[in-house]
């Protein structure tokens, strides 16, 4: 294992948007991650009750400075914020370590 590795972090911002059930709202939301060039790690949505959706965008990139991600996403938050049938918005950005196979012995 290489020690760089060892030290390495990379920088996750995880927002959660709770919005009316629309397909079309839901792909407007994801073209602008695209727009800003982020790296999408993950997208989970959920029914949170009968009327309201739940949709986990997770973006990621190890290469990018900590405040240029959470800049671009603070501001696709605001940006999202504004749309029709958007509820409410939550940001949250984490540091992690990166995942190392262990060695078989």
């Amino acid at each position: 294992m290489n020690q760089l590795d060892l030290t390495r972090t990379a920088t996750c911002c995880e927002q959660v948007y709770f919005i009316e059930p629309d397909a079309g709202l839901l792909c407007r939301i994801l073209g602008l991650y695209a727009a800003r060039a982020l790296d999408v790690l993950r997208v989970d949505y959920v029914y949170a009750a009968q009327t309201v959706m739940k949709l986990s965008v997770r973006v990621g990139d190890g290469q990018a400075d900590t405040s240029d991600i959470a800049d671009s996403v603070r501001v696709l938050v605001a940006k999202v914020s504004t749309f029709v049938g958007v509820i409410s918005t939550v940001e949250q950005v984490e540091h992690v370590a990166p995942r190392h196979e262990e060695a078989q012995v």
